[in-house]
């Protein structure tokens, strides 16, 4: 069941960028924080890739403060919250791995059809170390284009893939 479904969201991505369907770049989304974290349950709660390269993911969406607030302290994050308007605004949490020597930055996010949200994770043109360190990234989305979102694609190395979240 789980195969089919990731089968199915890949397939529908894919039509999408065949078809030109883009919307293109909202420009409503933004990285608010990042830090070197990710919640202690990483390993047994994560979305992981069933094929190679076995990528981990781990995303969330808080709608309200309270949310926000719980997500920020599962993530593990010290550093100051940032403040968000939660009335026009939803904040998704996306964690990953990344080399120690290579951090990772968000690219241009893109939208298809006004229910896939495409988040590139750029690496730096350099070699890299192949350790797997923590790092989550905090996405402000606007709230009624993330009430829509059914689908998050994360781009890493290159390959796509279609990440649950919770909320």
């Amino acid at each position: 069941m789980r195969i089919s479904n990731m089968i199915f969201a890949l397939v529908l991505f894919l039509a999408l960028l065949l078809t030109g369907c883009n919307s293109g770049a909202s420009n409503t989304e933004s990285v608010i924080a990042s830090e070197k974290t990710l919640p202690s349950d990483t390993d047994e709660n994560a979305f992981q890739r069933e094929t190679t390269p076995h990528f981990d993911f781990m995303a969330r969406r808080a709608v309200d403060q309270s949310q926000f607030e719980q997500t920020w302290a599962l993530y593990g994050f010290k550093g100051e919250k940032p403040n968000v308007d939660f009335d026009g605004k939803d904040v998704l949490f996306i964690g990953v791995h990344e080399s120690g020597t290579c951090a990772l930055e968000v690219g241009k996010i893109e939208w298809f059809n006004d229910i896939v949200m495409q988040v590139p994770l750029i690496e730096p043109d350099r070699p890299c170390t192949a350790d797997a360190t923590p790092r989550t990234f905090v996405i402000e989305v606007d709230k009624e284009k993330s009430s829509k979102l059914e689908n998050l694609v994360i781009v890493q190395s290159g390959i796509s893939t279609t990440v649950p979240f919770e909320n």
